[in-house]
């Protein structure tokens, strides 16, 4: 056994090489451990990135985008206008009313905070709450749009834009671009949201998204969907475009499930077929 002085006491040898090679070991368990913490985050900002777009970690950032919404006059029956319009849910004869300028849509709060939290739990990222109007002229942006085209101005310029090749909104249903043939069947008892991202042909650095529906549910639905289940929709398209559409119960953004995927005209034509085949 071989023993050394170190400060007027004596050390075992061995024992002096297991408490430096357990050191050792322990700085580099630590350091593979942070190291694959790193390729996590990593791999996990990469498939973040491919489904939303590059600017969700650039300066510029991402447009979260709720529709402004209008309350035209309405009158009393004395043809007076009613100024304070908007009442307490549950206390509607109360007595108390308020006045909105620009009122929201429950269902788009309810959108943006889905969005909003997965997003700066996964990306550290805290996304810009705009308003359509507030965006109106601007094209230049990567953004994720709710409500439909009749309700948002984002949600419009991108169902119209020439990159939209997969579907828009048609009398009741979700119909293709190019022949216009409804892609599903309508089940009564639920709603109905589509997820549709495109890159602008103006801009195709940028990214929009939207998720729109047939009744509030189908939107909150929608974006219920994206945020929650972003993982299998990055396994299906990648950082491809696609659209796809959820069938939702009302009052439940939690039973939303995909009935229809597609990543071309060729899937929309699938779908159609289907649909007049059935």
């Amino acid at each position: 056994m071989r023993e050394k002085f170190i400060g007027g006491s004596i050390i075992d040898m061995s024992s002096f090489q297991q408490i430096i090679l357990s050191i050792i070991a322990g700085a580099i368990l630590t350091s593979f451990l942070e190291l694959g913490k790193y390729i996590f985050k990593k791999n996990i900002h990469m498939k973040l990135k491919s489904l939303f777009g590059n600017d969700l970690f650039t300066s510029e950032g991402l447009h979260l985008v709720y529709a402004k919404l209008a309350l035209p006059p309405l009158h009393n029956s004395d043809g007076i206008i009613i100024t304070h319009p908007y009442v307490k849910l549950g206390e509607e004869t109360s007595g108390i009313g308020f006045s909105i300028e620009r009122p929201v849509s429950s269902c788009e709060l309810r959108a943006a905070k889905y969005l909003s939290e997965i997003l700066g739990k996964e990306a550290r990222r805290t996304p810009s709450l705009s308003s359509d109007l507030d965006l109106y002229d601007n094209l230049n942006i990567s953004f994720i749009a709710f409500g439909g085209p009749s309700s948002n101005y984002k949600s419009r310029d991108a169902l119209a834009n020439e990159n939209n090749i997969f579907l828009k909104f048609g009398n009741q249903s979700f119909i293709t671009i190019k022949n216009e043939l409804p892609v599903l069947i309508h089940q009564q008892g639920f709603a109905y949201g589509l997820i549709l991202k495109i890159h602008p042909t103006q801009f195709p650095n940028r990214t929009w998204l939207i998720c729109a529906g047939y009744g509030e549910w189908g939107s909150s639905g929608a974006a219920w969907y994206l945020s929650h289940k972003w993982r299998e929709i990055y396994k299906f398209a990648q950082n491809k475009t696609f659209a796809i559409v959820v069938k939702v119960r009302p009052g439940q953004d939690e039973s939303a499930e995909s009935v229809v995927r597609i990543k071309s005209s060729a899937d929309a034509k699938k779908y159609a077929d289907s649909v007049a085949s059935s």
